[in-house]
C-alpha cells in the first residue's frame, strides 16, 4: 500500500542526508544539538527503500537503549553522543517503534 505520504526521492535524498549525520547512538534530532527521540528515529528510518538503510538507522536505538547509563524506564529523548536520558521515561510515544511492522503489515494487505 503506498499512501503517497513523501515524495519518494524526497524520502531517499534525505535518508542519503540521515546516513552521513549519524553519531554513536542515532540521529540527532536537528544540528542545533547532539540529542534525539527514539520514536522519531524509528519513523525516519522507515522511510528507507531497502532494509539496510533501515537497519542503518533504526539499529542504534537499539544500542542506545542496550547501553544507556540511564536506569529509568526506556526514555525516548536522549543523548545521542553518550546515550544518557535527556528528560522523558516511559512515555507512550515509544509506540512509535513499531512503525516499520505497520508498513509492513500495510504493504501486506495491498498486495493481496
Amino acid at each position: 500500500m503506498d499512501l503517497i505520504i513523501f515524495d519518494p526521492n524526497i524520502a531517499k535524498k534525505e535518508i542519503a542526508y540521515y546516513l552521513t549525520k549519524q553519531n554513536t547512538y542515532g540521529l540527532p534530532l536537528d544540528n542545533r544539538k547532539t540529542y534525539s527521540k527514539s520514536d522519531w528515529i524509528i519513523w525516519t528510518s522507515t522511510l528507507a527503500e531497502n532494509d539496510d538503510d533501515f537497519h542503518a538507522i533504526a539499529d542504534l536505538v537499539y544500542k542506545y537503549a542496550d547501553e544507556t547509563p540511564s536506569r529509568v524506564p526506556m526514555s525516548d529523548w536522549y543523548e545521542t553522543t553518550d546515550a544518557r536520558r535527556v528528560g522523558f521515561k516511559a512515555r507512550s510515544v515509544v509506540g512509535g517503534y513499531f512503525m516499520k511492522v505497520l508498513e509492513q503489515k500495510l504493504q501486506s494487505q495491498s498486495s493481496k
